[in-house]
């Protein structure tokens, strides 16, 4: 339910309320709010769940050792996120920043009972107060946009969301701290943590830098139509891979000392993203322009806006196949207790990927202007990004499969045995849509696009399902 109201609310926000501009103005400072998240917990309250030798004194400390990196975070950006904004020559972006700042102070009333919740494993209270906030979240994105803070509707929607889930959460446990600081106390926190904020904060560092780079080089216009590719295709990636990933870290650590388990258990992760995910990534090779016209068009985006944005989010579909796979090389390597190697992948990625970006753009980027001159001249330039990502992330997956594959000795050819199957099944699936696609030239854009979908998604669950043998049972069992 969050996630499709998420959906929902993007889509309308984006299709009749806010231009190319402004959403490119607004993913500039947006891009960012979850690294700060990660940054101002510090990874302290993943220890609070952890560890089992709570104090009222230590759970005390722990929240203001929050406060103090919080409050520390929030100073630095009243510096940080101006000159952000003076580089991008748009000083909005620098108050969205600083706005954001103080939703991180305000976590704080939360992060601790949160974190209290999780651990006395109180999920379905979390589910409920998660639901109500993020479904408030969508609402006020709405209104907020419709009301004309087109620029401004994200980070007030997110603030709205704390607010809504600070409270709930606080009356379903009720958290008032000690007047008492022991800094002993919070340093094995801090050192349990660490790696793993680190790991996170390096992690959306790289993915997100792309909207800087075609922000600065290409303007808030190329911005906003390549963020709009990027919502259409890797976020969902994210959202649907998400469904595994949740759950393998826990499964990866309780088969650490397994290793013939913990493989076989790889293996079954990797059948059920690929076959999560590939479907909606070739979906979206195939209906992308029809999807785009069907939803998009008829608002604030031109003709011209959608079909860059449909050739820039077919070029990170390469990005969204590898990703896939790619989320669950961490979660093994948490899992088995090697965090070291989850932060040096990290590190080299966030030094590949971004560097992919910057040298994408600088070589290619003058290649396309003047390409489809009836599109706009330099707007075009951003698909040199997207192509950086196309290449950059590919070689940083190599050194994630190297790490994995060496730790846990990964027999390569049985692993590819197992899964090129429900790859065939997904190409499979993708010629019959083109086929499809060849015979309706002349549809609609609403017929082509349920046609070629209806055919690729058949063509595709019935070969999983006789040749594969997947089904839900069998899905429930790799996941429990």
């Amino acid at each position: 339910m969050i996630a499709i109201s998420d959906l929902v609310s993007h889509m309308v926000v984006v299709a009749l309320l806010v231009d190319p501009d402004d959403l490119g103005v607004a993913t500039a400072a947006v891009a960012f709010y979850t690294l700060l998240d990660y940054a101002a917990d510090f990874g302290v309250t993943s220890a609070l769940i952890q560890r089992d030798d709570h104090t009222p004194e230590r759970i005390s400390t722990v929240f203001w050792f929050n406060v103090i990196v919080s409050s520390a975070l929030f100073v630095a950006l009243c510096g940080l996120g101006p000159l952000y904004g003076l580089i991008q020559g748009n000083s909005t972006i620098g108050w969205l920043l600083i706005a954001y700042g103080g939703k991180l102070l305000f976590q704080n009333v939360y992060a601790i009972p949160f974190a209290l919740l999780r651990k006395e494993l109180r999920f379905a209270d979390i589910a409920k107060a998660r639901t109500v906030a993020h479904l408030g979240e969508s609402v006020a994105r709405i209104v907020f946009a419709a009301l004309g803070a087109t620029i401004w509707c994200w980070t007030l929607a997110a603030l709205t969301r704390a607010l809504v889930f600070g409270v709930i959460i606080q009356i379903r446990h009720p958290f008032v701290p000690r007047l008492v600081f022991q800094p002993r106390e919070v340093l094995p926190y801090i050192r349990f943590g660490l790696k793993t904020a680190a790991s996170q904060i390096l992690y959306q560092l790289y993915t997100n830098l792309d909207y800087a780079v075609v922000l600065k080089l290409f303007g808030e216009r190329a911005n906003g139509i390549y963020a709009l590719a990027y919502f259409v295709v890797l976020e969902p990636v994210k959202t649907i891979a998400n469904v595994v990933i949740d759950v393998a870290f826990p499964t990866f650590a309780r088969l650490r000392s397994d290793r013939v388990a913990l493989i076989k258990q790889l293996v079954a992760f990797t059948r059920l993203n690929v076959i999560a995910v590939l479907p909606f990534v070739v979906l979206i090779l195939l209906v992308i322009p029809e999807f785009l016209r069907v939803f998009y068009s008829g608002g604030k985006w031109s003709d011209a806006d959608l079909a860059l944005c449909a050739d820039a989010a077919r070029i990170l579909c390469i990005v969204g196949m590898l990703r896939a796979l790619g989320f669950l090389g961490p979660p093994l390597l948490d899992g088995i207790g090697r965090p070291n190697l989850t932060l040096r992948y990290m590190i080299l990625a966030s030094i590949i990927v971004p560097g992919m970006f910057l040298a994408s753009a600088y070589l290619l980027g003058p290649q396309f202007d003047g390409f489809w001159t009836g599109f706009g001249s330099g707007d075009r330039r951003l698909l040199s990004v997207a192509i950086g990502w196309a290449i950059g992330y590919p070689m940083a997956f190599l050194v994630l499969g190297y790490l994995v594959v060496k730790t846990i000795e990964l027999p390569i050819r049985d692993y590819l045995r197992q899964t090129s199957g429900m790859v065939g099944c997904c190409v499979a699936g993708g010629l019959a849509g083109f086929g499809v696609s060849l015979v309706l030239g002349d549809a609609s854009d609403v017929v082509r696009m349920i046609a070629i979908g209806v055919t690729s998604l058949f063509v595709m669950l019935t070969l999983v399902v006789t040749w594969q043998k997947i089904t839900p049972k069998s899905i429930k069992a790799s996941l429990t």
